[in-house]
C-alpha cells in the first residue's frame, strides 16, 4: 500500500461544495458583507456550531491560535503575565501565550499524556490566574477535578480542544467546562476546512469583548446571532486583530457539523481494532481510557517497551517504509516536543515527567477513510517492524 491510503482526508460534502460555489459567485466571501446574521455563512455556522455544543456563544476566526489568544485577552491577560500550561501539547499553544508577551508555566503530564493534576495544584500561584488546558490528541485530563480545583484556586480556565471536538467527559462537551473553548477546522482536524477556527463561552463579557477583538469594528457586531447590551459598553475599547473567518470557510466546515458523531463512531471501531491487535503483541501499551471520558480518537499514540532510541528509530522507519505515517513525539523536529520549542522567553523548562512520558511513544493520525485492509496491513507493517527489532535485539546479545 501507498502512503496516501492512509492519509487521504474525506472529500468536503457536496452540500458544503455547492454553498462554496454559490458565494463564490456572489462575491460575499466577507462576513460582514450582509446586513444581517441570515446572510452570512459565518454567523450560520456560528450559530449551528453553538447549537451542537450547547453553548450561548460562538465566534468564528481564522484559526484555534486565534482564538485562543482572544480568549486570553478578553481574559484579562496582560504581558508578562504568567498562565498555566500542559507541557505536552502542540507549539502553537505555547506560542499564543508568548505571542501575547505572556511566560508560559508549564505542568507535567502523566504517562497516560494527562495533565498531571498533583503538579498543577503545586504550580498554582498568586502569580498564575489562567490554565491552558490542551486536550492533546483528544485525550481529555479529569476536567471535573480541574475545574474544581481551579474554581477553589480563582483560576481562569481556558480548553484548547484543536483534537477534541465531539468528546465527552461524564457526558459535557469538551470545550464547555471552562469560561472558553478553542477549536480548529484545520484539515487534519474533525472538521476539515483548511484553516479556521472557533471560540465558545457561555461567559456574555468575554463574547463580546473577544467579538470586538476579532474585527467587528463599528456596528457590525449586529450581524452576529450572539447579542447584549454590553456591546454598547464596550465599544471603541478594544484593538481589532481582524482575524475574522471567511464566508468560504464557513461554507465548507457548516455541513461537517452534522458528520461529528458518525465520524467519532467510525473512529472508536478503528481505534479498538488497532489497540486490541496490538497490544497482543505484549510489546506495545496504549495510554489508559477513563470511563467517564468518550473519545473522538483520530489518531493512536502507542508506547513501545523495552526499546532503546536505537530499536526505536529502527522501529519507525521499517514501519514507514511500508508506508504507514508513523512518527515519534521524541525527535528533533516534532513540534509537540517541549524541547523543541526553542522561541520560550525562559528557556526549555525541566519537565523530566513529560520527557518520559512521550519519549517511547509513537503517534499516528487516523484517516475516517480507511477500511478493513487498512487496518488490517498497519497491524501486519507493526508486527513486521517488531520481528525485525526483535531479531536485532538477540543478535546483539549473542555477540
Amino acid at each position: 500500500m501507498h502512503r496516501d491510503d492512509f492519509t487521504r482526508l474525506e472529500p468536503i460534502p457536496q452540500e458544503g461544495i455547492d454553498r462554496a460555489t454559490a458565494i463564490m459567485r456572489t462575491g460575499n466571501l466577507f462576513r460582514y458583507t450582509g446586513n444581517s446574521p441570515e446572510e452570512s455563512e459565518v454567523a450560520l455556522f456560528e450559530r449551528d456550531f453553538g447549537d451542537y455544543l450547547g453553548v450561548r456563544y460562538a465566534l468564528a476566526v481564522s484559526s484555534c491560535t486565534q482564538a485562543i489568544e482572544l480568549a486570553l485577552i478578553a481574559s484579562g491577560l496582560t504581558a508578562g503575565d504568567k498562565v498555566l500550561v500542559p507541557g505536552f501539547t502542540f507549539t502553537a499553544v505555547p506560542s499564543a501565550i508568548v505571542i501575547l508577551g505572556a511566560v508560559p508555566v508549564f505542568v507535567e503530564c502523566t504517562e497516560d499524556l494527562r495533565l498531571d493534576i498533583d503538579d498543577l495544584n503545586r504550580k498554582i500561584s498568586s502569580e498564575t490566574n489562567i490554565l491552558l488546558l490542551s486536550h492533546m490528541r483528544g485525550h481529555m485530563s479529569n476536567v471535573k477535578d480541574i475545574t474544581a480545583l481551579c474554581h477553589e484556586r480563582s483560576v481562569t480556565l481556558i480548553e484548547d480542544a484543536a483534537h477534541a471536538l465531539g468528546v465527552q467527559w461524564d457526558g459535557g462537551w469538551a470545550g464547555t467546562f471552562g469560561s472558553a473553548g478553542c477549536f480548529s477546522f484545520q484539515s487534519n482536524k474533525i472538521i476539515n476546512a483548511g484553516e479556521g477556527g472557533m471560540l465558545v463561552t457561555n461567559d456574555e463579557e468575554l463574547f463580546v469583548k473577544a467579538t470586538y477583538l476579532s474585527g467587528a469594528y463599528e456596528a457590525n457586531y449586529r450581524k452576529h446571532f450572539g447579542q447584549s447590551d454590553l456591546f454598547e459598553k464596550f465599544g471603541k475599547r478594544f484593538p481589532a486583530h481582524n482575524v475574522r473567518m471567511s464566508n468560504l470557510t464557513a461554507a465548507v466546515a457548516r455541513p461537517q457539523i452534522e458528520m461529528i458523531e458518525c465520524k467519532g463512531h467510525r473512529f472508536r471501531e478503528m481505534y479498538a481494532y488497532l489497540e486490541r491487535e496490538l497490544t497482543a503483541t505484549g510489546r506495545i501499551g496504549f495510554p489508559r481510557q477513563f470511563p467517564e471520558e468518550l473519545r473522538v480518537p483520530d489518531s493512536i499514540q502507542f508506547r513501545l517497551f523495552d526499546m532503546d532510541a536505537v530499536d526505536l528509530e529502527v522501529f519507525v522507519n521499517r514501519v514507514r517504509e511500508k508506508g504507514v505515517p508513523l512518527s515519534l513525539f521524541a525527535s528533533e523536529n516534532n513540534a509537540r516536543a517541549f524541547y523543541n520549542w526553542q522561541y520560550l522567553p525562559d528557556g526549555i523548562p525541566d519537565l523530566p515527567q513529560t520527557r518520559r512520558a512521550i519519549e517511547n511513544v509513537c503517534d499516528m493520525r487516523l484517516s475516517s477513510t480507511l477500511e478493513e485492509n487498512h487496518l488490517m496491513y498497519i497491524v501486519a507493517a507493526v508486527h513486521s517492524a517488531l520481528l525485525e527489532v526483535e531479531q536485532t535485539q538477540v543478535s546483539v546479545v549473542n555477540q
